[in-house]
């Protein structure tokens, strides 16, 4: 119940501050707002009762520092390609995921979409099957480039939290 409260007053704070405005029609459009996303909220909490803890340490920041790192320099290569200084050669490759834990492939998985010029398209038991702009890039993807980065989670690193609170679903 506090998390929602407080869930609920951070997101009445946002509307206000981003909208700036104080027309009745604006503050009822921010409480319908906030009301559907503390319903998805709920909802949320009732359909996954199962959460991942993983423990933070220094792999996780440097998995997020290489990870920025990447999205910068596909940021440029993806605007070379649009300005046709490069050719941009679309492609769907099959990569194989170098991960046996299911963690570690949902990462990497999500770190390839995140990257730009490039979508994870299949999550298969131990392929990828992913489209990128570029060959060069769906190259870089097979030659592990991207897997160096992902940090090696052990499955005994991760646990399952128990939800926050058990609540009734209607």
């Amino acid at each position: 119940m506090k998390s929602t409260i407080r869930l609920a007053i951070i997101l009445c704070a946002l509307w206000v501050l981003l909208s700036g405005h104080f027309s009745i029609l604006l503050l009822s459009l921010g409480a319908a707002s906030v009301a559907l996303v503390l319903w998805l909220d709920w909802r949320m909490d009732e359909i996954d009762h199962e959460q991942f803890h993983i423990p933070v340490s220094t792999d996780l920041f440097m998995f997020i520092v290489r990870l920025s790192r990447l999205v910068v320099m596909s940021n440029i290569d993806v605007c070379l390609r649009i300005y046709g200084i490069r050719k941009a050669t679309p492609t769907f490759r099959e990569i194989p995921l170098p991960f046996d834990n299911p963690l570690s492939q949902v990462i990497y998985a999500n770190a390839v979409t995140l990257t730009p010029g490039t979508v994870s398209m299949v999550v298969e038991k131990d392929t990828l099957l992913i489209h990128s702009i570029s060959a060069e890039g769906a190259q870089d993807l097979a030659d592990g480039n991207m897997s160096d980065i992902i940090p090696r989670i052990k499955q005994s690193d991760v646990r399952i939290v128990a939800p926050r609170n058990k609540r009734k679903t209607l």
